[in-house]
């Protein structure tokens, strides 16, 4: 029976997401083939290209009323045609000369976007960054014309998302499937080339939701059987009731997509039925007691990678991440080991049930993927990955000598400090990100985040101390918080910057849903729920009122402001309460209080392994010199402890057995204090406490 995994339009441009991919990871472990289509893409190619601009100025042409960035682009329809191709090309990475001419000025037809558009922030050598820039922009605006123009609900990476996002009702949903534009008909035409029995269609966020609609719609309509998953179905519709829904859909799954597809291809094929997690328009299939072990990652078969597109987007560096470069995808642990935050869908299979993959297995498989894919670079998909992995997954990329970038979501925990942070940063951990959240005492424990601002202020500095960026998610307008605790919240991020203990952040604001405690206990966290209309379709997020609370419209505008000039290193000295036009309390917070957290140092370990991460050792009548990255250093002393030390630094590699700490000083032949200077100067170049 023939399968096709497809991601609709439209969620990244520079990799696959990767849930279909994680899909075929299992199917391949079985025994059984897919083929696997990313339809955003390949829209967005179909788009952005010679013919689908000749179509959509043909579009335009035929218009009366035409907004005057429109008429501009069409006035230089012949150099926008003329130069897309190559363009995309760039974006593509295969064709490094045209870096030169897009950053010159000239080449590009210039629309709002690249007209604003300021590169000083690239200096004299980053015209390649800053030609990626550039011809991002150059597509921005060209999507911004289609979504003025031709198609509103169109962007770079959604498609019609306005009609998904707390869409209580379907009818929006179904009267734009009734129409047809000219990306409805690109879509179509991507749609008939599908030609399976079975088509699972994956719907990660509100963005995707509509193309697969359509899809499925198309799709049933000629026979084919549609599957529907994702994390959008899994939050949003676990109690769907809308009739029209099984028009473009034959069965809905829910959690990871593993069991119930495997289930439903036995079905298919005549074997007993055993569906489960899964709803129909007949049945609903329950979940069964036990659920089968999750991927550990992706398996991206023969989609083409070559033809995503390395966008740059934003000069925020945590942000750039998500866009730029080809990322591989792989999870250390299924569901969140902390899984008590109050604002999280924590009742929920993807955060509540955890399961961590085995680190021999997660490595094998990188190495299996690079030798595939030829890219080095992993961004691991954890909800928060848990330190012992994080470990135990560098020692094990160092023993085998492997060269590999990641980056992942942790939590802050008072576990990262300064020898476990060096020891990831030298396995490739390049980036991490955290919630801070509230940056509020009594909201965080409200929240139960079990993290306080000290706390990540010391964490943050460890992974600073090793080299690894970080970026914080931030959040406002949680239930009861006042606008002086806001101010405060804004402050201690303030002082954060101002400190270099964070790179980046996003400050985003609470949203109720209905799998999260607090929608269980409403009265216990001050909140009022707003009842909801009889709703038929998606039933995730709550309306609420916060009657003790501030007006947290007051932040909506000035957080996001305030965070980009702190992220540029500007305005890091102007007073929190003068980012606001009215006037707003200062804060109450101590000026030093970041500071004060950094001067607060945990006790070092005592029973900790010893481990030597830097470089080659030899020993001479001088002394013992210690090679690294930065040069060369000699350390001296008497024979015997030099050569105790030699000893020690080469039976410490991750290769070796672990010695611990006690051991190793309890056979030190000499005088330990007197041996001290030394010894932390050793600990600098790379001997840490793990």
């Amino acid at each position: 029976m023939s399968l096709t995994l497809v991601l609709p339009p439209l969620t990244q441009l520079n990799t696959p997401y990767p849930s279909i991919s994680y899909l075929a990871n299992h199917l391949r472990s079985k025994g059984v083939s897919c083929t696997q289509r990313d339809l955003g893409i390949e829209l967005v190619l179909k788009v952005f290209s010679q013919a689908g601009l000749q179509d959509v100025f043909k579009e335009l042409e035929g218009q009366d009323e035409l907004p005057e960035p429109a008429w501009r682009a069409l006035s230089l329809q012949r150099t926008h045609l003329s130069v897309i191709d190559g363009v995309v090309a760039y974006l593509q990475g295969k064709d490094s000369s045209l870096a030169a001419r897009i950053v010159e000025g000239s080449f590009l037809p210039a629309g709002p976007r690249i007209q604003r558009a300021d590169l000083r922030a690239f200096g004299i050598m980053g015209t390649g960054d800053a030609a990626r820039y550039m011809a991002t922009l150059y597509l921005a605006d060209l999507a911004d014309l289609v979504t003025a123009c031709i198609d509103d609900g169109f962007a770079l990476a959604r498609y019609q998302a306005h009609l998904a996002t707390a869409a209580a009702s379907f009818d929006p949903l179904w009267e734009r499937l009734q129409s047809t534009t000219l990306i409805d008909r690109y879509l179509d035409e991507l749609g008939d080339s599908l030609d399976s029995e079975i088509v699972g269609l994956s719907v990660p966020f509100p963005g995707n939701l509509y193309g697969a609609l359509r899809l499925g719609k198309r799709l049933r309509e000629r026979g084919i059987y549609v599957v529907m998953g994702g994390g959008y179905i899994n939050t949003e519709l676990r109690e769907v009731e809308e009739s029209r829904l099984w028009q473009c859909v034959d069965a809905i799954t829910y959690d990871d997509g593993e069991g119930p597809l495997d289930a439903i291809l036995q079905f298919r094929s005549g074997g007993k039925d055993t569906r489960h997690r899964t709803r129909t328009e007949a049945q609903v299939f329950d979940m069964p007691a036990e659920t089968p072990k999750t991927s550990i990652g992706a398996f991206y078969g023969e989609l083409n990678l070559g033809q995503y597109l390395q966008t740059i987007d934003t000069l925020n560096p945590a942000h750039r991440l998500w866009a730029d470069g080809r990322w591989n995808k792989i999870t250390l642990a299924h569901g969140c080991y902390w899984k008590r935050c109050a604002f999280c869908d924590v009742s929920l299979d993807y955060i509540g049930r955890y399961e961590a993959a085995p680190i021999r297995d997660l490595v094998d498989h990188m190495e299996e993927t690079v030798q595939l894919t030829g890219q080095r670079g992993f961004h691991f998909v954890d909800e928060a990955a848990p330190p012992k992995l994080l470990r135990d997954l560098a020692l094990e990329i160092l023993r085998r000598n492997l060269t590999i970038t990641m980056w992942g979501n942790i939590r802050f925990e008072k576990s990262y400090d300064e020898d476990l942070c060096r020891l990831l940063a030298a396995a490739g951990l390049i980036a991490v990100t955290g919630g801070l959240e509230v940056a509020n005492e009594r909201l965080l424990r409200r929240i139960d985040k079990g993290v306080s601002v000290e706390q990540v202020a010391r964490c943050a500095a460890s992974f600073q101390s090793a080299g690894v960026m970080v970026h914080a998610y931030l959040m406002y307008g949680f239930p009861t918080q006042t606008v002086q605790e806001s101010i405060d919240s804004m402050e201690l991020v303030r002082q954060l910057f101002a400190a270099g203990l964070i790179d980046s952040g996003f400050w985003h604001r609470f949203v109720l849903t209905r799998h999260a405690p607090i929608y269980s206990a409403p009265d216990s966290f001050g909140v009022q729920l707003v009842p909801l209309k009889s709703a038929a379709f998606a039933q995730n997020d709550v309306p609420h009122l916060d009657p003790s609370g501030g007006d947290h419209d007051l932040f909506d505008e000035v957080l996001p402001g305030a965070l980009e000039s702190w992220l540029r290193g500007q305005e890091l000295a102007l007073p929190v309460h003068k980012w606001f036009p009215g006037k707003m309390p200062r804060t109450k917070e101590s000026p030093t209080r970041i500071q004060d957290a950094l001067n607060s140092r945990s006790q070092p370990k005592k029973q900790a392994r010893l481990l030597w991460i830097g470089g080659e050792v030899i020993e001479s009548d001088a002394g013992l010199t210690l090679h690294t990255s930065d040069g060369e250093v000699l350390i001296e002393g008497k024979a015997k402890e030099i050569a105790w030390l030699s000893e020690l630094l080469d039976g410490c590699r991750a290769d070796d057995e672990a010695v611990l700490l006690s051991s190793a000083t309890n056979r030190f032949p000499g005088n330990w204090q007197a041996f001290g200077e030394r010894w932390s100067l050793v600990r600098e170049l790379g001997l840490l406490l793990i």
